[in-house]
């Protein structure tokens, strides 16, 4: 079983979520409130977001909402990838 480099995975997570969130922002700046509510309560379930979701998303929010999924998800990479390569050596 071939190792992967945890930096790489770690980065090209980080940077894959941080598309995904802007996305995200982009969609809920185009589309309206009563669209993304039904959309939202179907991706997390059991929490019923109607009178919760707003448009006020302030430039520095956005950026810390990317940071810190950026950040998130390089940590997810890199565990991950130390995970695969040690399952690796096990098997």
């Amino acid at each position: 079983m071939e190792k992967v480099n945890p930096n790489v995975v770690a980065l090209s997570l980080g940077i894959t979520a941080s598309i995904l969130y802007v996305i995200c922002l982009i969609a809920v700046a185009i589309l309206p409130i009563q669209t993304m509510v039904p959309l939202v309560n179907n991706l997390i379930h059991s929490v019923d977001f109607t009178g919760m979701m707003t448009k006020n998303i302030s430039f520095a929010g956005s950026i810390i909402g990317v940071l810190a999924w950026f950040l998130i998800a390089m940590a997810t990479g890199y565990i991950y990838a130390f995970v695969y390569n040690w399952v690796g050596e096990k098997f």
